[in-house]
C-alpha cells in the first residue's frame, strides 16, 4: 500500500510540476502579446497622424494655395473696413461728447428760465402790459413781451432739437458699433482658418511659394503714400514734444529668423527689370513674435494695401521702423502708445503682396527709406 501511494505522490507532484512548467511560459507569453498589442495601437495612432498630415499632390497643394490667397484678399477687405468703422466710431463718440455738452447747456439754460418765469409768476408780463403810462409804453412793452416769447419758444426748440439729435447719434453709434463687432467677428474666423490651414501644410507651402514666379512687390503710390503719413505724423509728434535726436543705439532685430532679402535692387522675373526693395525680409514661421526694434512711439497701426497691416513706429530725430504683412488680429500695440526696446508688438504673417511668411522690416529717415543694416549691425 505505501508503495502505491508514494508511487502515486510522485505521480501528483510530477504533474504539477510539468502544469507549473507548461504555463509558465504562457504567463511569459501573455505579456508579450500584451505589450505587442499596445505598440500595434501606438503605430496605429501615428499611421493615422502621418495620413492626415501626408503631402498633398502639386494639383491639390496650388488648389489649396489658391483658396488661402482668396480668403488672405477677403480678410484684407474685412480688415480696411473693421479699420474704416473704428475711425467712423471715434468721430461719432466725439459727436456724442459734444451734443450731450450743447444738451446739458441747453438744459441749465431752460431751468434758469424756467426758474425765473416761476419767480415773476403767471400775471408778471399781464400786470406790465395792465401798468403802462400810455399807449406807446404799452406797445413798446407787448413788442418786449413778444420778443422774450420768442426767445423762450426758440430755447425750447432748441433744447427738443438736441434731444433728438443726441438720441439718432447714439443709434447712428449703436449700429456702427454692432457693424464693427460682426466684421470683426467675420474677421478673427478667416483668420483662424487661415493659421490653421497654413500650419498644417506650412512646410509644402512654403516651398511651393519659393517656386512662385513673381516677387511680392508695394506699388509706387502705396509706397508714397505710406511715406507721407509717416511725415505727417512725425511732424506732428515734433510739434507735440520737440525735435528730440535719436539717442537709442543699434537696433536690436525685430524678429528671429535669416534675412531673405536685403535692402536695394532686386531683379523681378515676370518684368524683367530691377525694382527697388525698400527694407530688409525676414524669414520665419507664421505667429513668429516680432518686437520693437528700438524704444518709441507707435505713430501707425493699420491696413495698408500691398503691405498688409502695418505699425510704424518713431523714435525722435525723424527716425522711424515700419513693420509689415502682418495680421491686424495678431497686432498687439495701437496708434499712440509708447513701445519699449524689445517689446512684442506683433507676430509674423503672411498678409498682403506676400508668396510666404515674413516680416518687412523697413527704417525711414524723414519718411524716406535707408539702408536697415546701418542701424541693425
Amino acid at each position: 500500500m505505501k508503495g502505491k501511494r508514494s508511487a502515486k505522490l510522485v505521480s501528483g507532484w510530477a504533474s504539477f510540476i510539468l502544469a507549473i512548467t507548461l504555463l509558465s511560459p504562457g504567463i511569459i507569453h501573455a505579456d508579450e502579446i500584451e505589450k505587442k498589442r499596445e505598440s500595434i495601437k501606438n503605430r496605429d495612432k501615428e499611421i493615422q497622424r502621418l495620413e492626415k498630415e501626408k503631402a498633398l499632390t502639386e494639383k491639390e497643394l496650388k488648389s489649396l494655395y489658391a483658396d488661402l490667397e482668396t480668403e488672405k484678399r477677403k480678410l484684407a477687405r474685412l480688415d480696411e473696413e473693421v479699420y474704416s468703422l473704428e475711425k467712423k466710431l471715434k468721430k461719432s463718440s466725439r459727436r456724442l461728447k459734444e451734443k450731450e455738452s450743447q444738451l446739458q447747456e441747453q438744459e441749465r439754460l431752460y431751468e434758469n428760465r424756467l426758474r425765473t418765469i416761476y419767480q415773476q409768476g403767471k400775471m408778471f408780463y399781464v400786470e406790465s402790459l395792465l401798468n403802462s403810462q400810455s399807449l406807446e409804453q404799452f406797445l413798446n412793452r407787448l413788442k418786449f413781451v413778444k420778443l422774450v416769447a420768442d426767445r423762450d419758444q426758440e430755447l425750447i426748440n432748441r433744447y427738443r432739437e438736441d434731444r433728438a439729435s443726441l438720441k439718432e447719434e447714439k443709434a447712428r453709434y449703436q449700429n456702427l458699433l454692432e457693424d464693427h463687432r460682426e466684421k470683426q467677428e467675420e474677421a478673427r474666423s478667416i483668420h483662424s482658418r487661415l493659421m490653421k490651414e497654413y500650419k498644417d501644410h506650412e512646410t509644402q507651402l512654403n516651398k511651393l511659394a519659393k517656386k512662385q514666379e513673381h516677387l511680392e512687390e508695394v506699388n509706387e503710390e502705396e509706397k508714397e503714400k505710406v511715406r507721407e503719413l509717416i511725415r505727417r505724423k512725425q511732424q506732428e509728434n515734433e510739434k507735440k514734444s520737440g525735435d528730440a535726436s535719436y539717442e537709442g543705439g543699434k537696433f536690436r532685430r525685430p524678429v528671429e529668423g535669416p534675412i531673405t532679402s536685403g535692402f536695394g535692387m532686386r531683379y523681378h522675373p515676370t518684368q524683367g527689370v530691377y525694382k527697388m526693395h525698400t527694407g530688409v525680409d525676414f524669414g520665419a514661421s507664421l505667429g513668429t513674435p516680432i518686437y520693437a526694434a528700438a524704444a518709441g512711439k507707435v505713430i501707425e497701426a493699420r491696413p495698408a494695401a500691398g503691405y498688409g497691416y502695418i505699425v510704424v513706429i518713431d523714435h525722435g530725430g525723424g527716425l522711424s521702423t515700419l513693420y509689415a504683412h502682418m495680421y491686424s488680429q495678431d497686432v498687439k500695440v495701437k496708434t499712440g502708445e509708447s513701445v519699449a526696446k524689445g517689446q512684442a508688438i506683433a507676430a509674423v504673417g503672411n498678409n498682403g503682396w506676400s508668396t510666404g511668411p515674413h516680416l518687412h522690416f523697413e527704417v525711414l529717415k524723414n519718411g524716406e527709406p535707408i539702408d536697415p543694416m546701418e542701424y541693425l549691425k
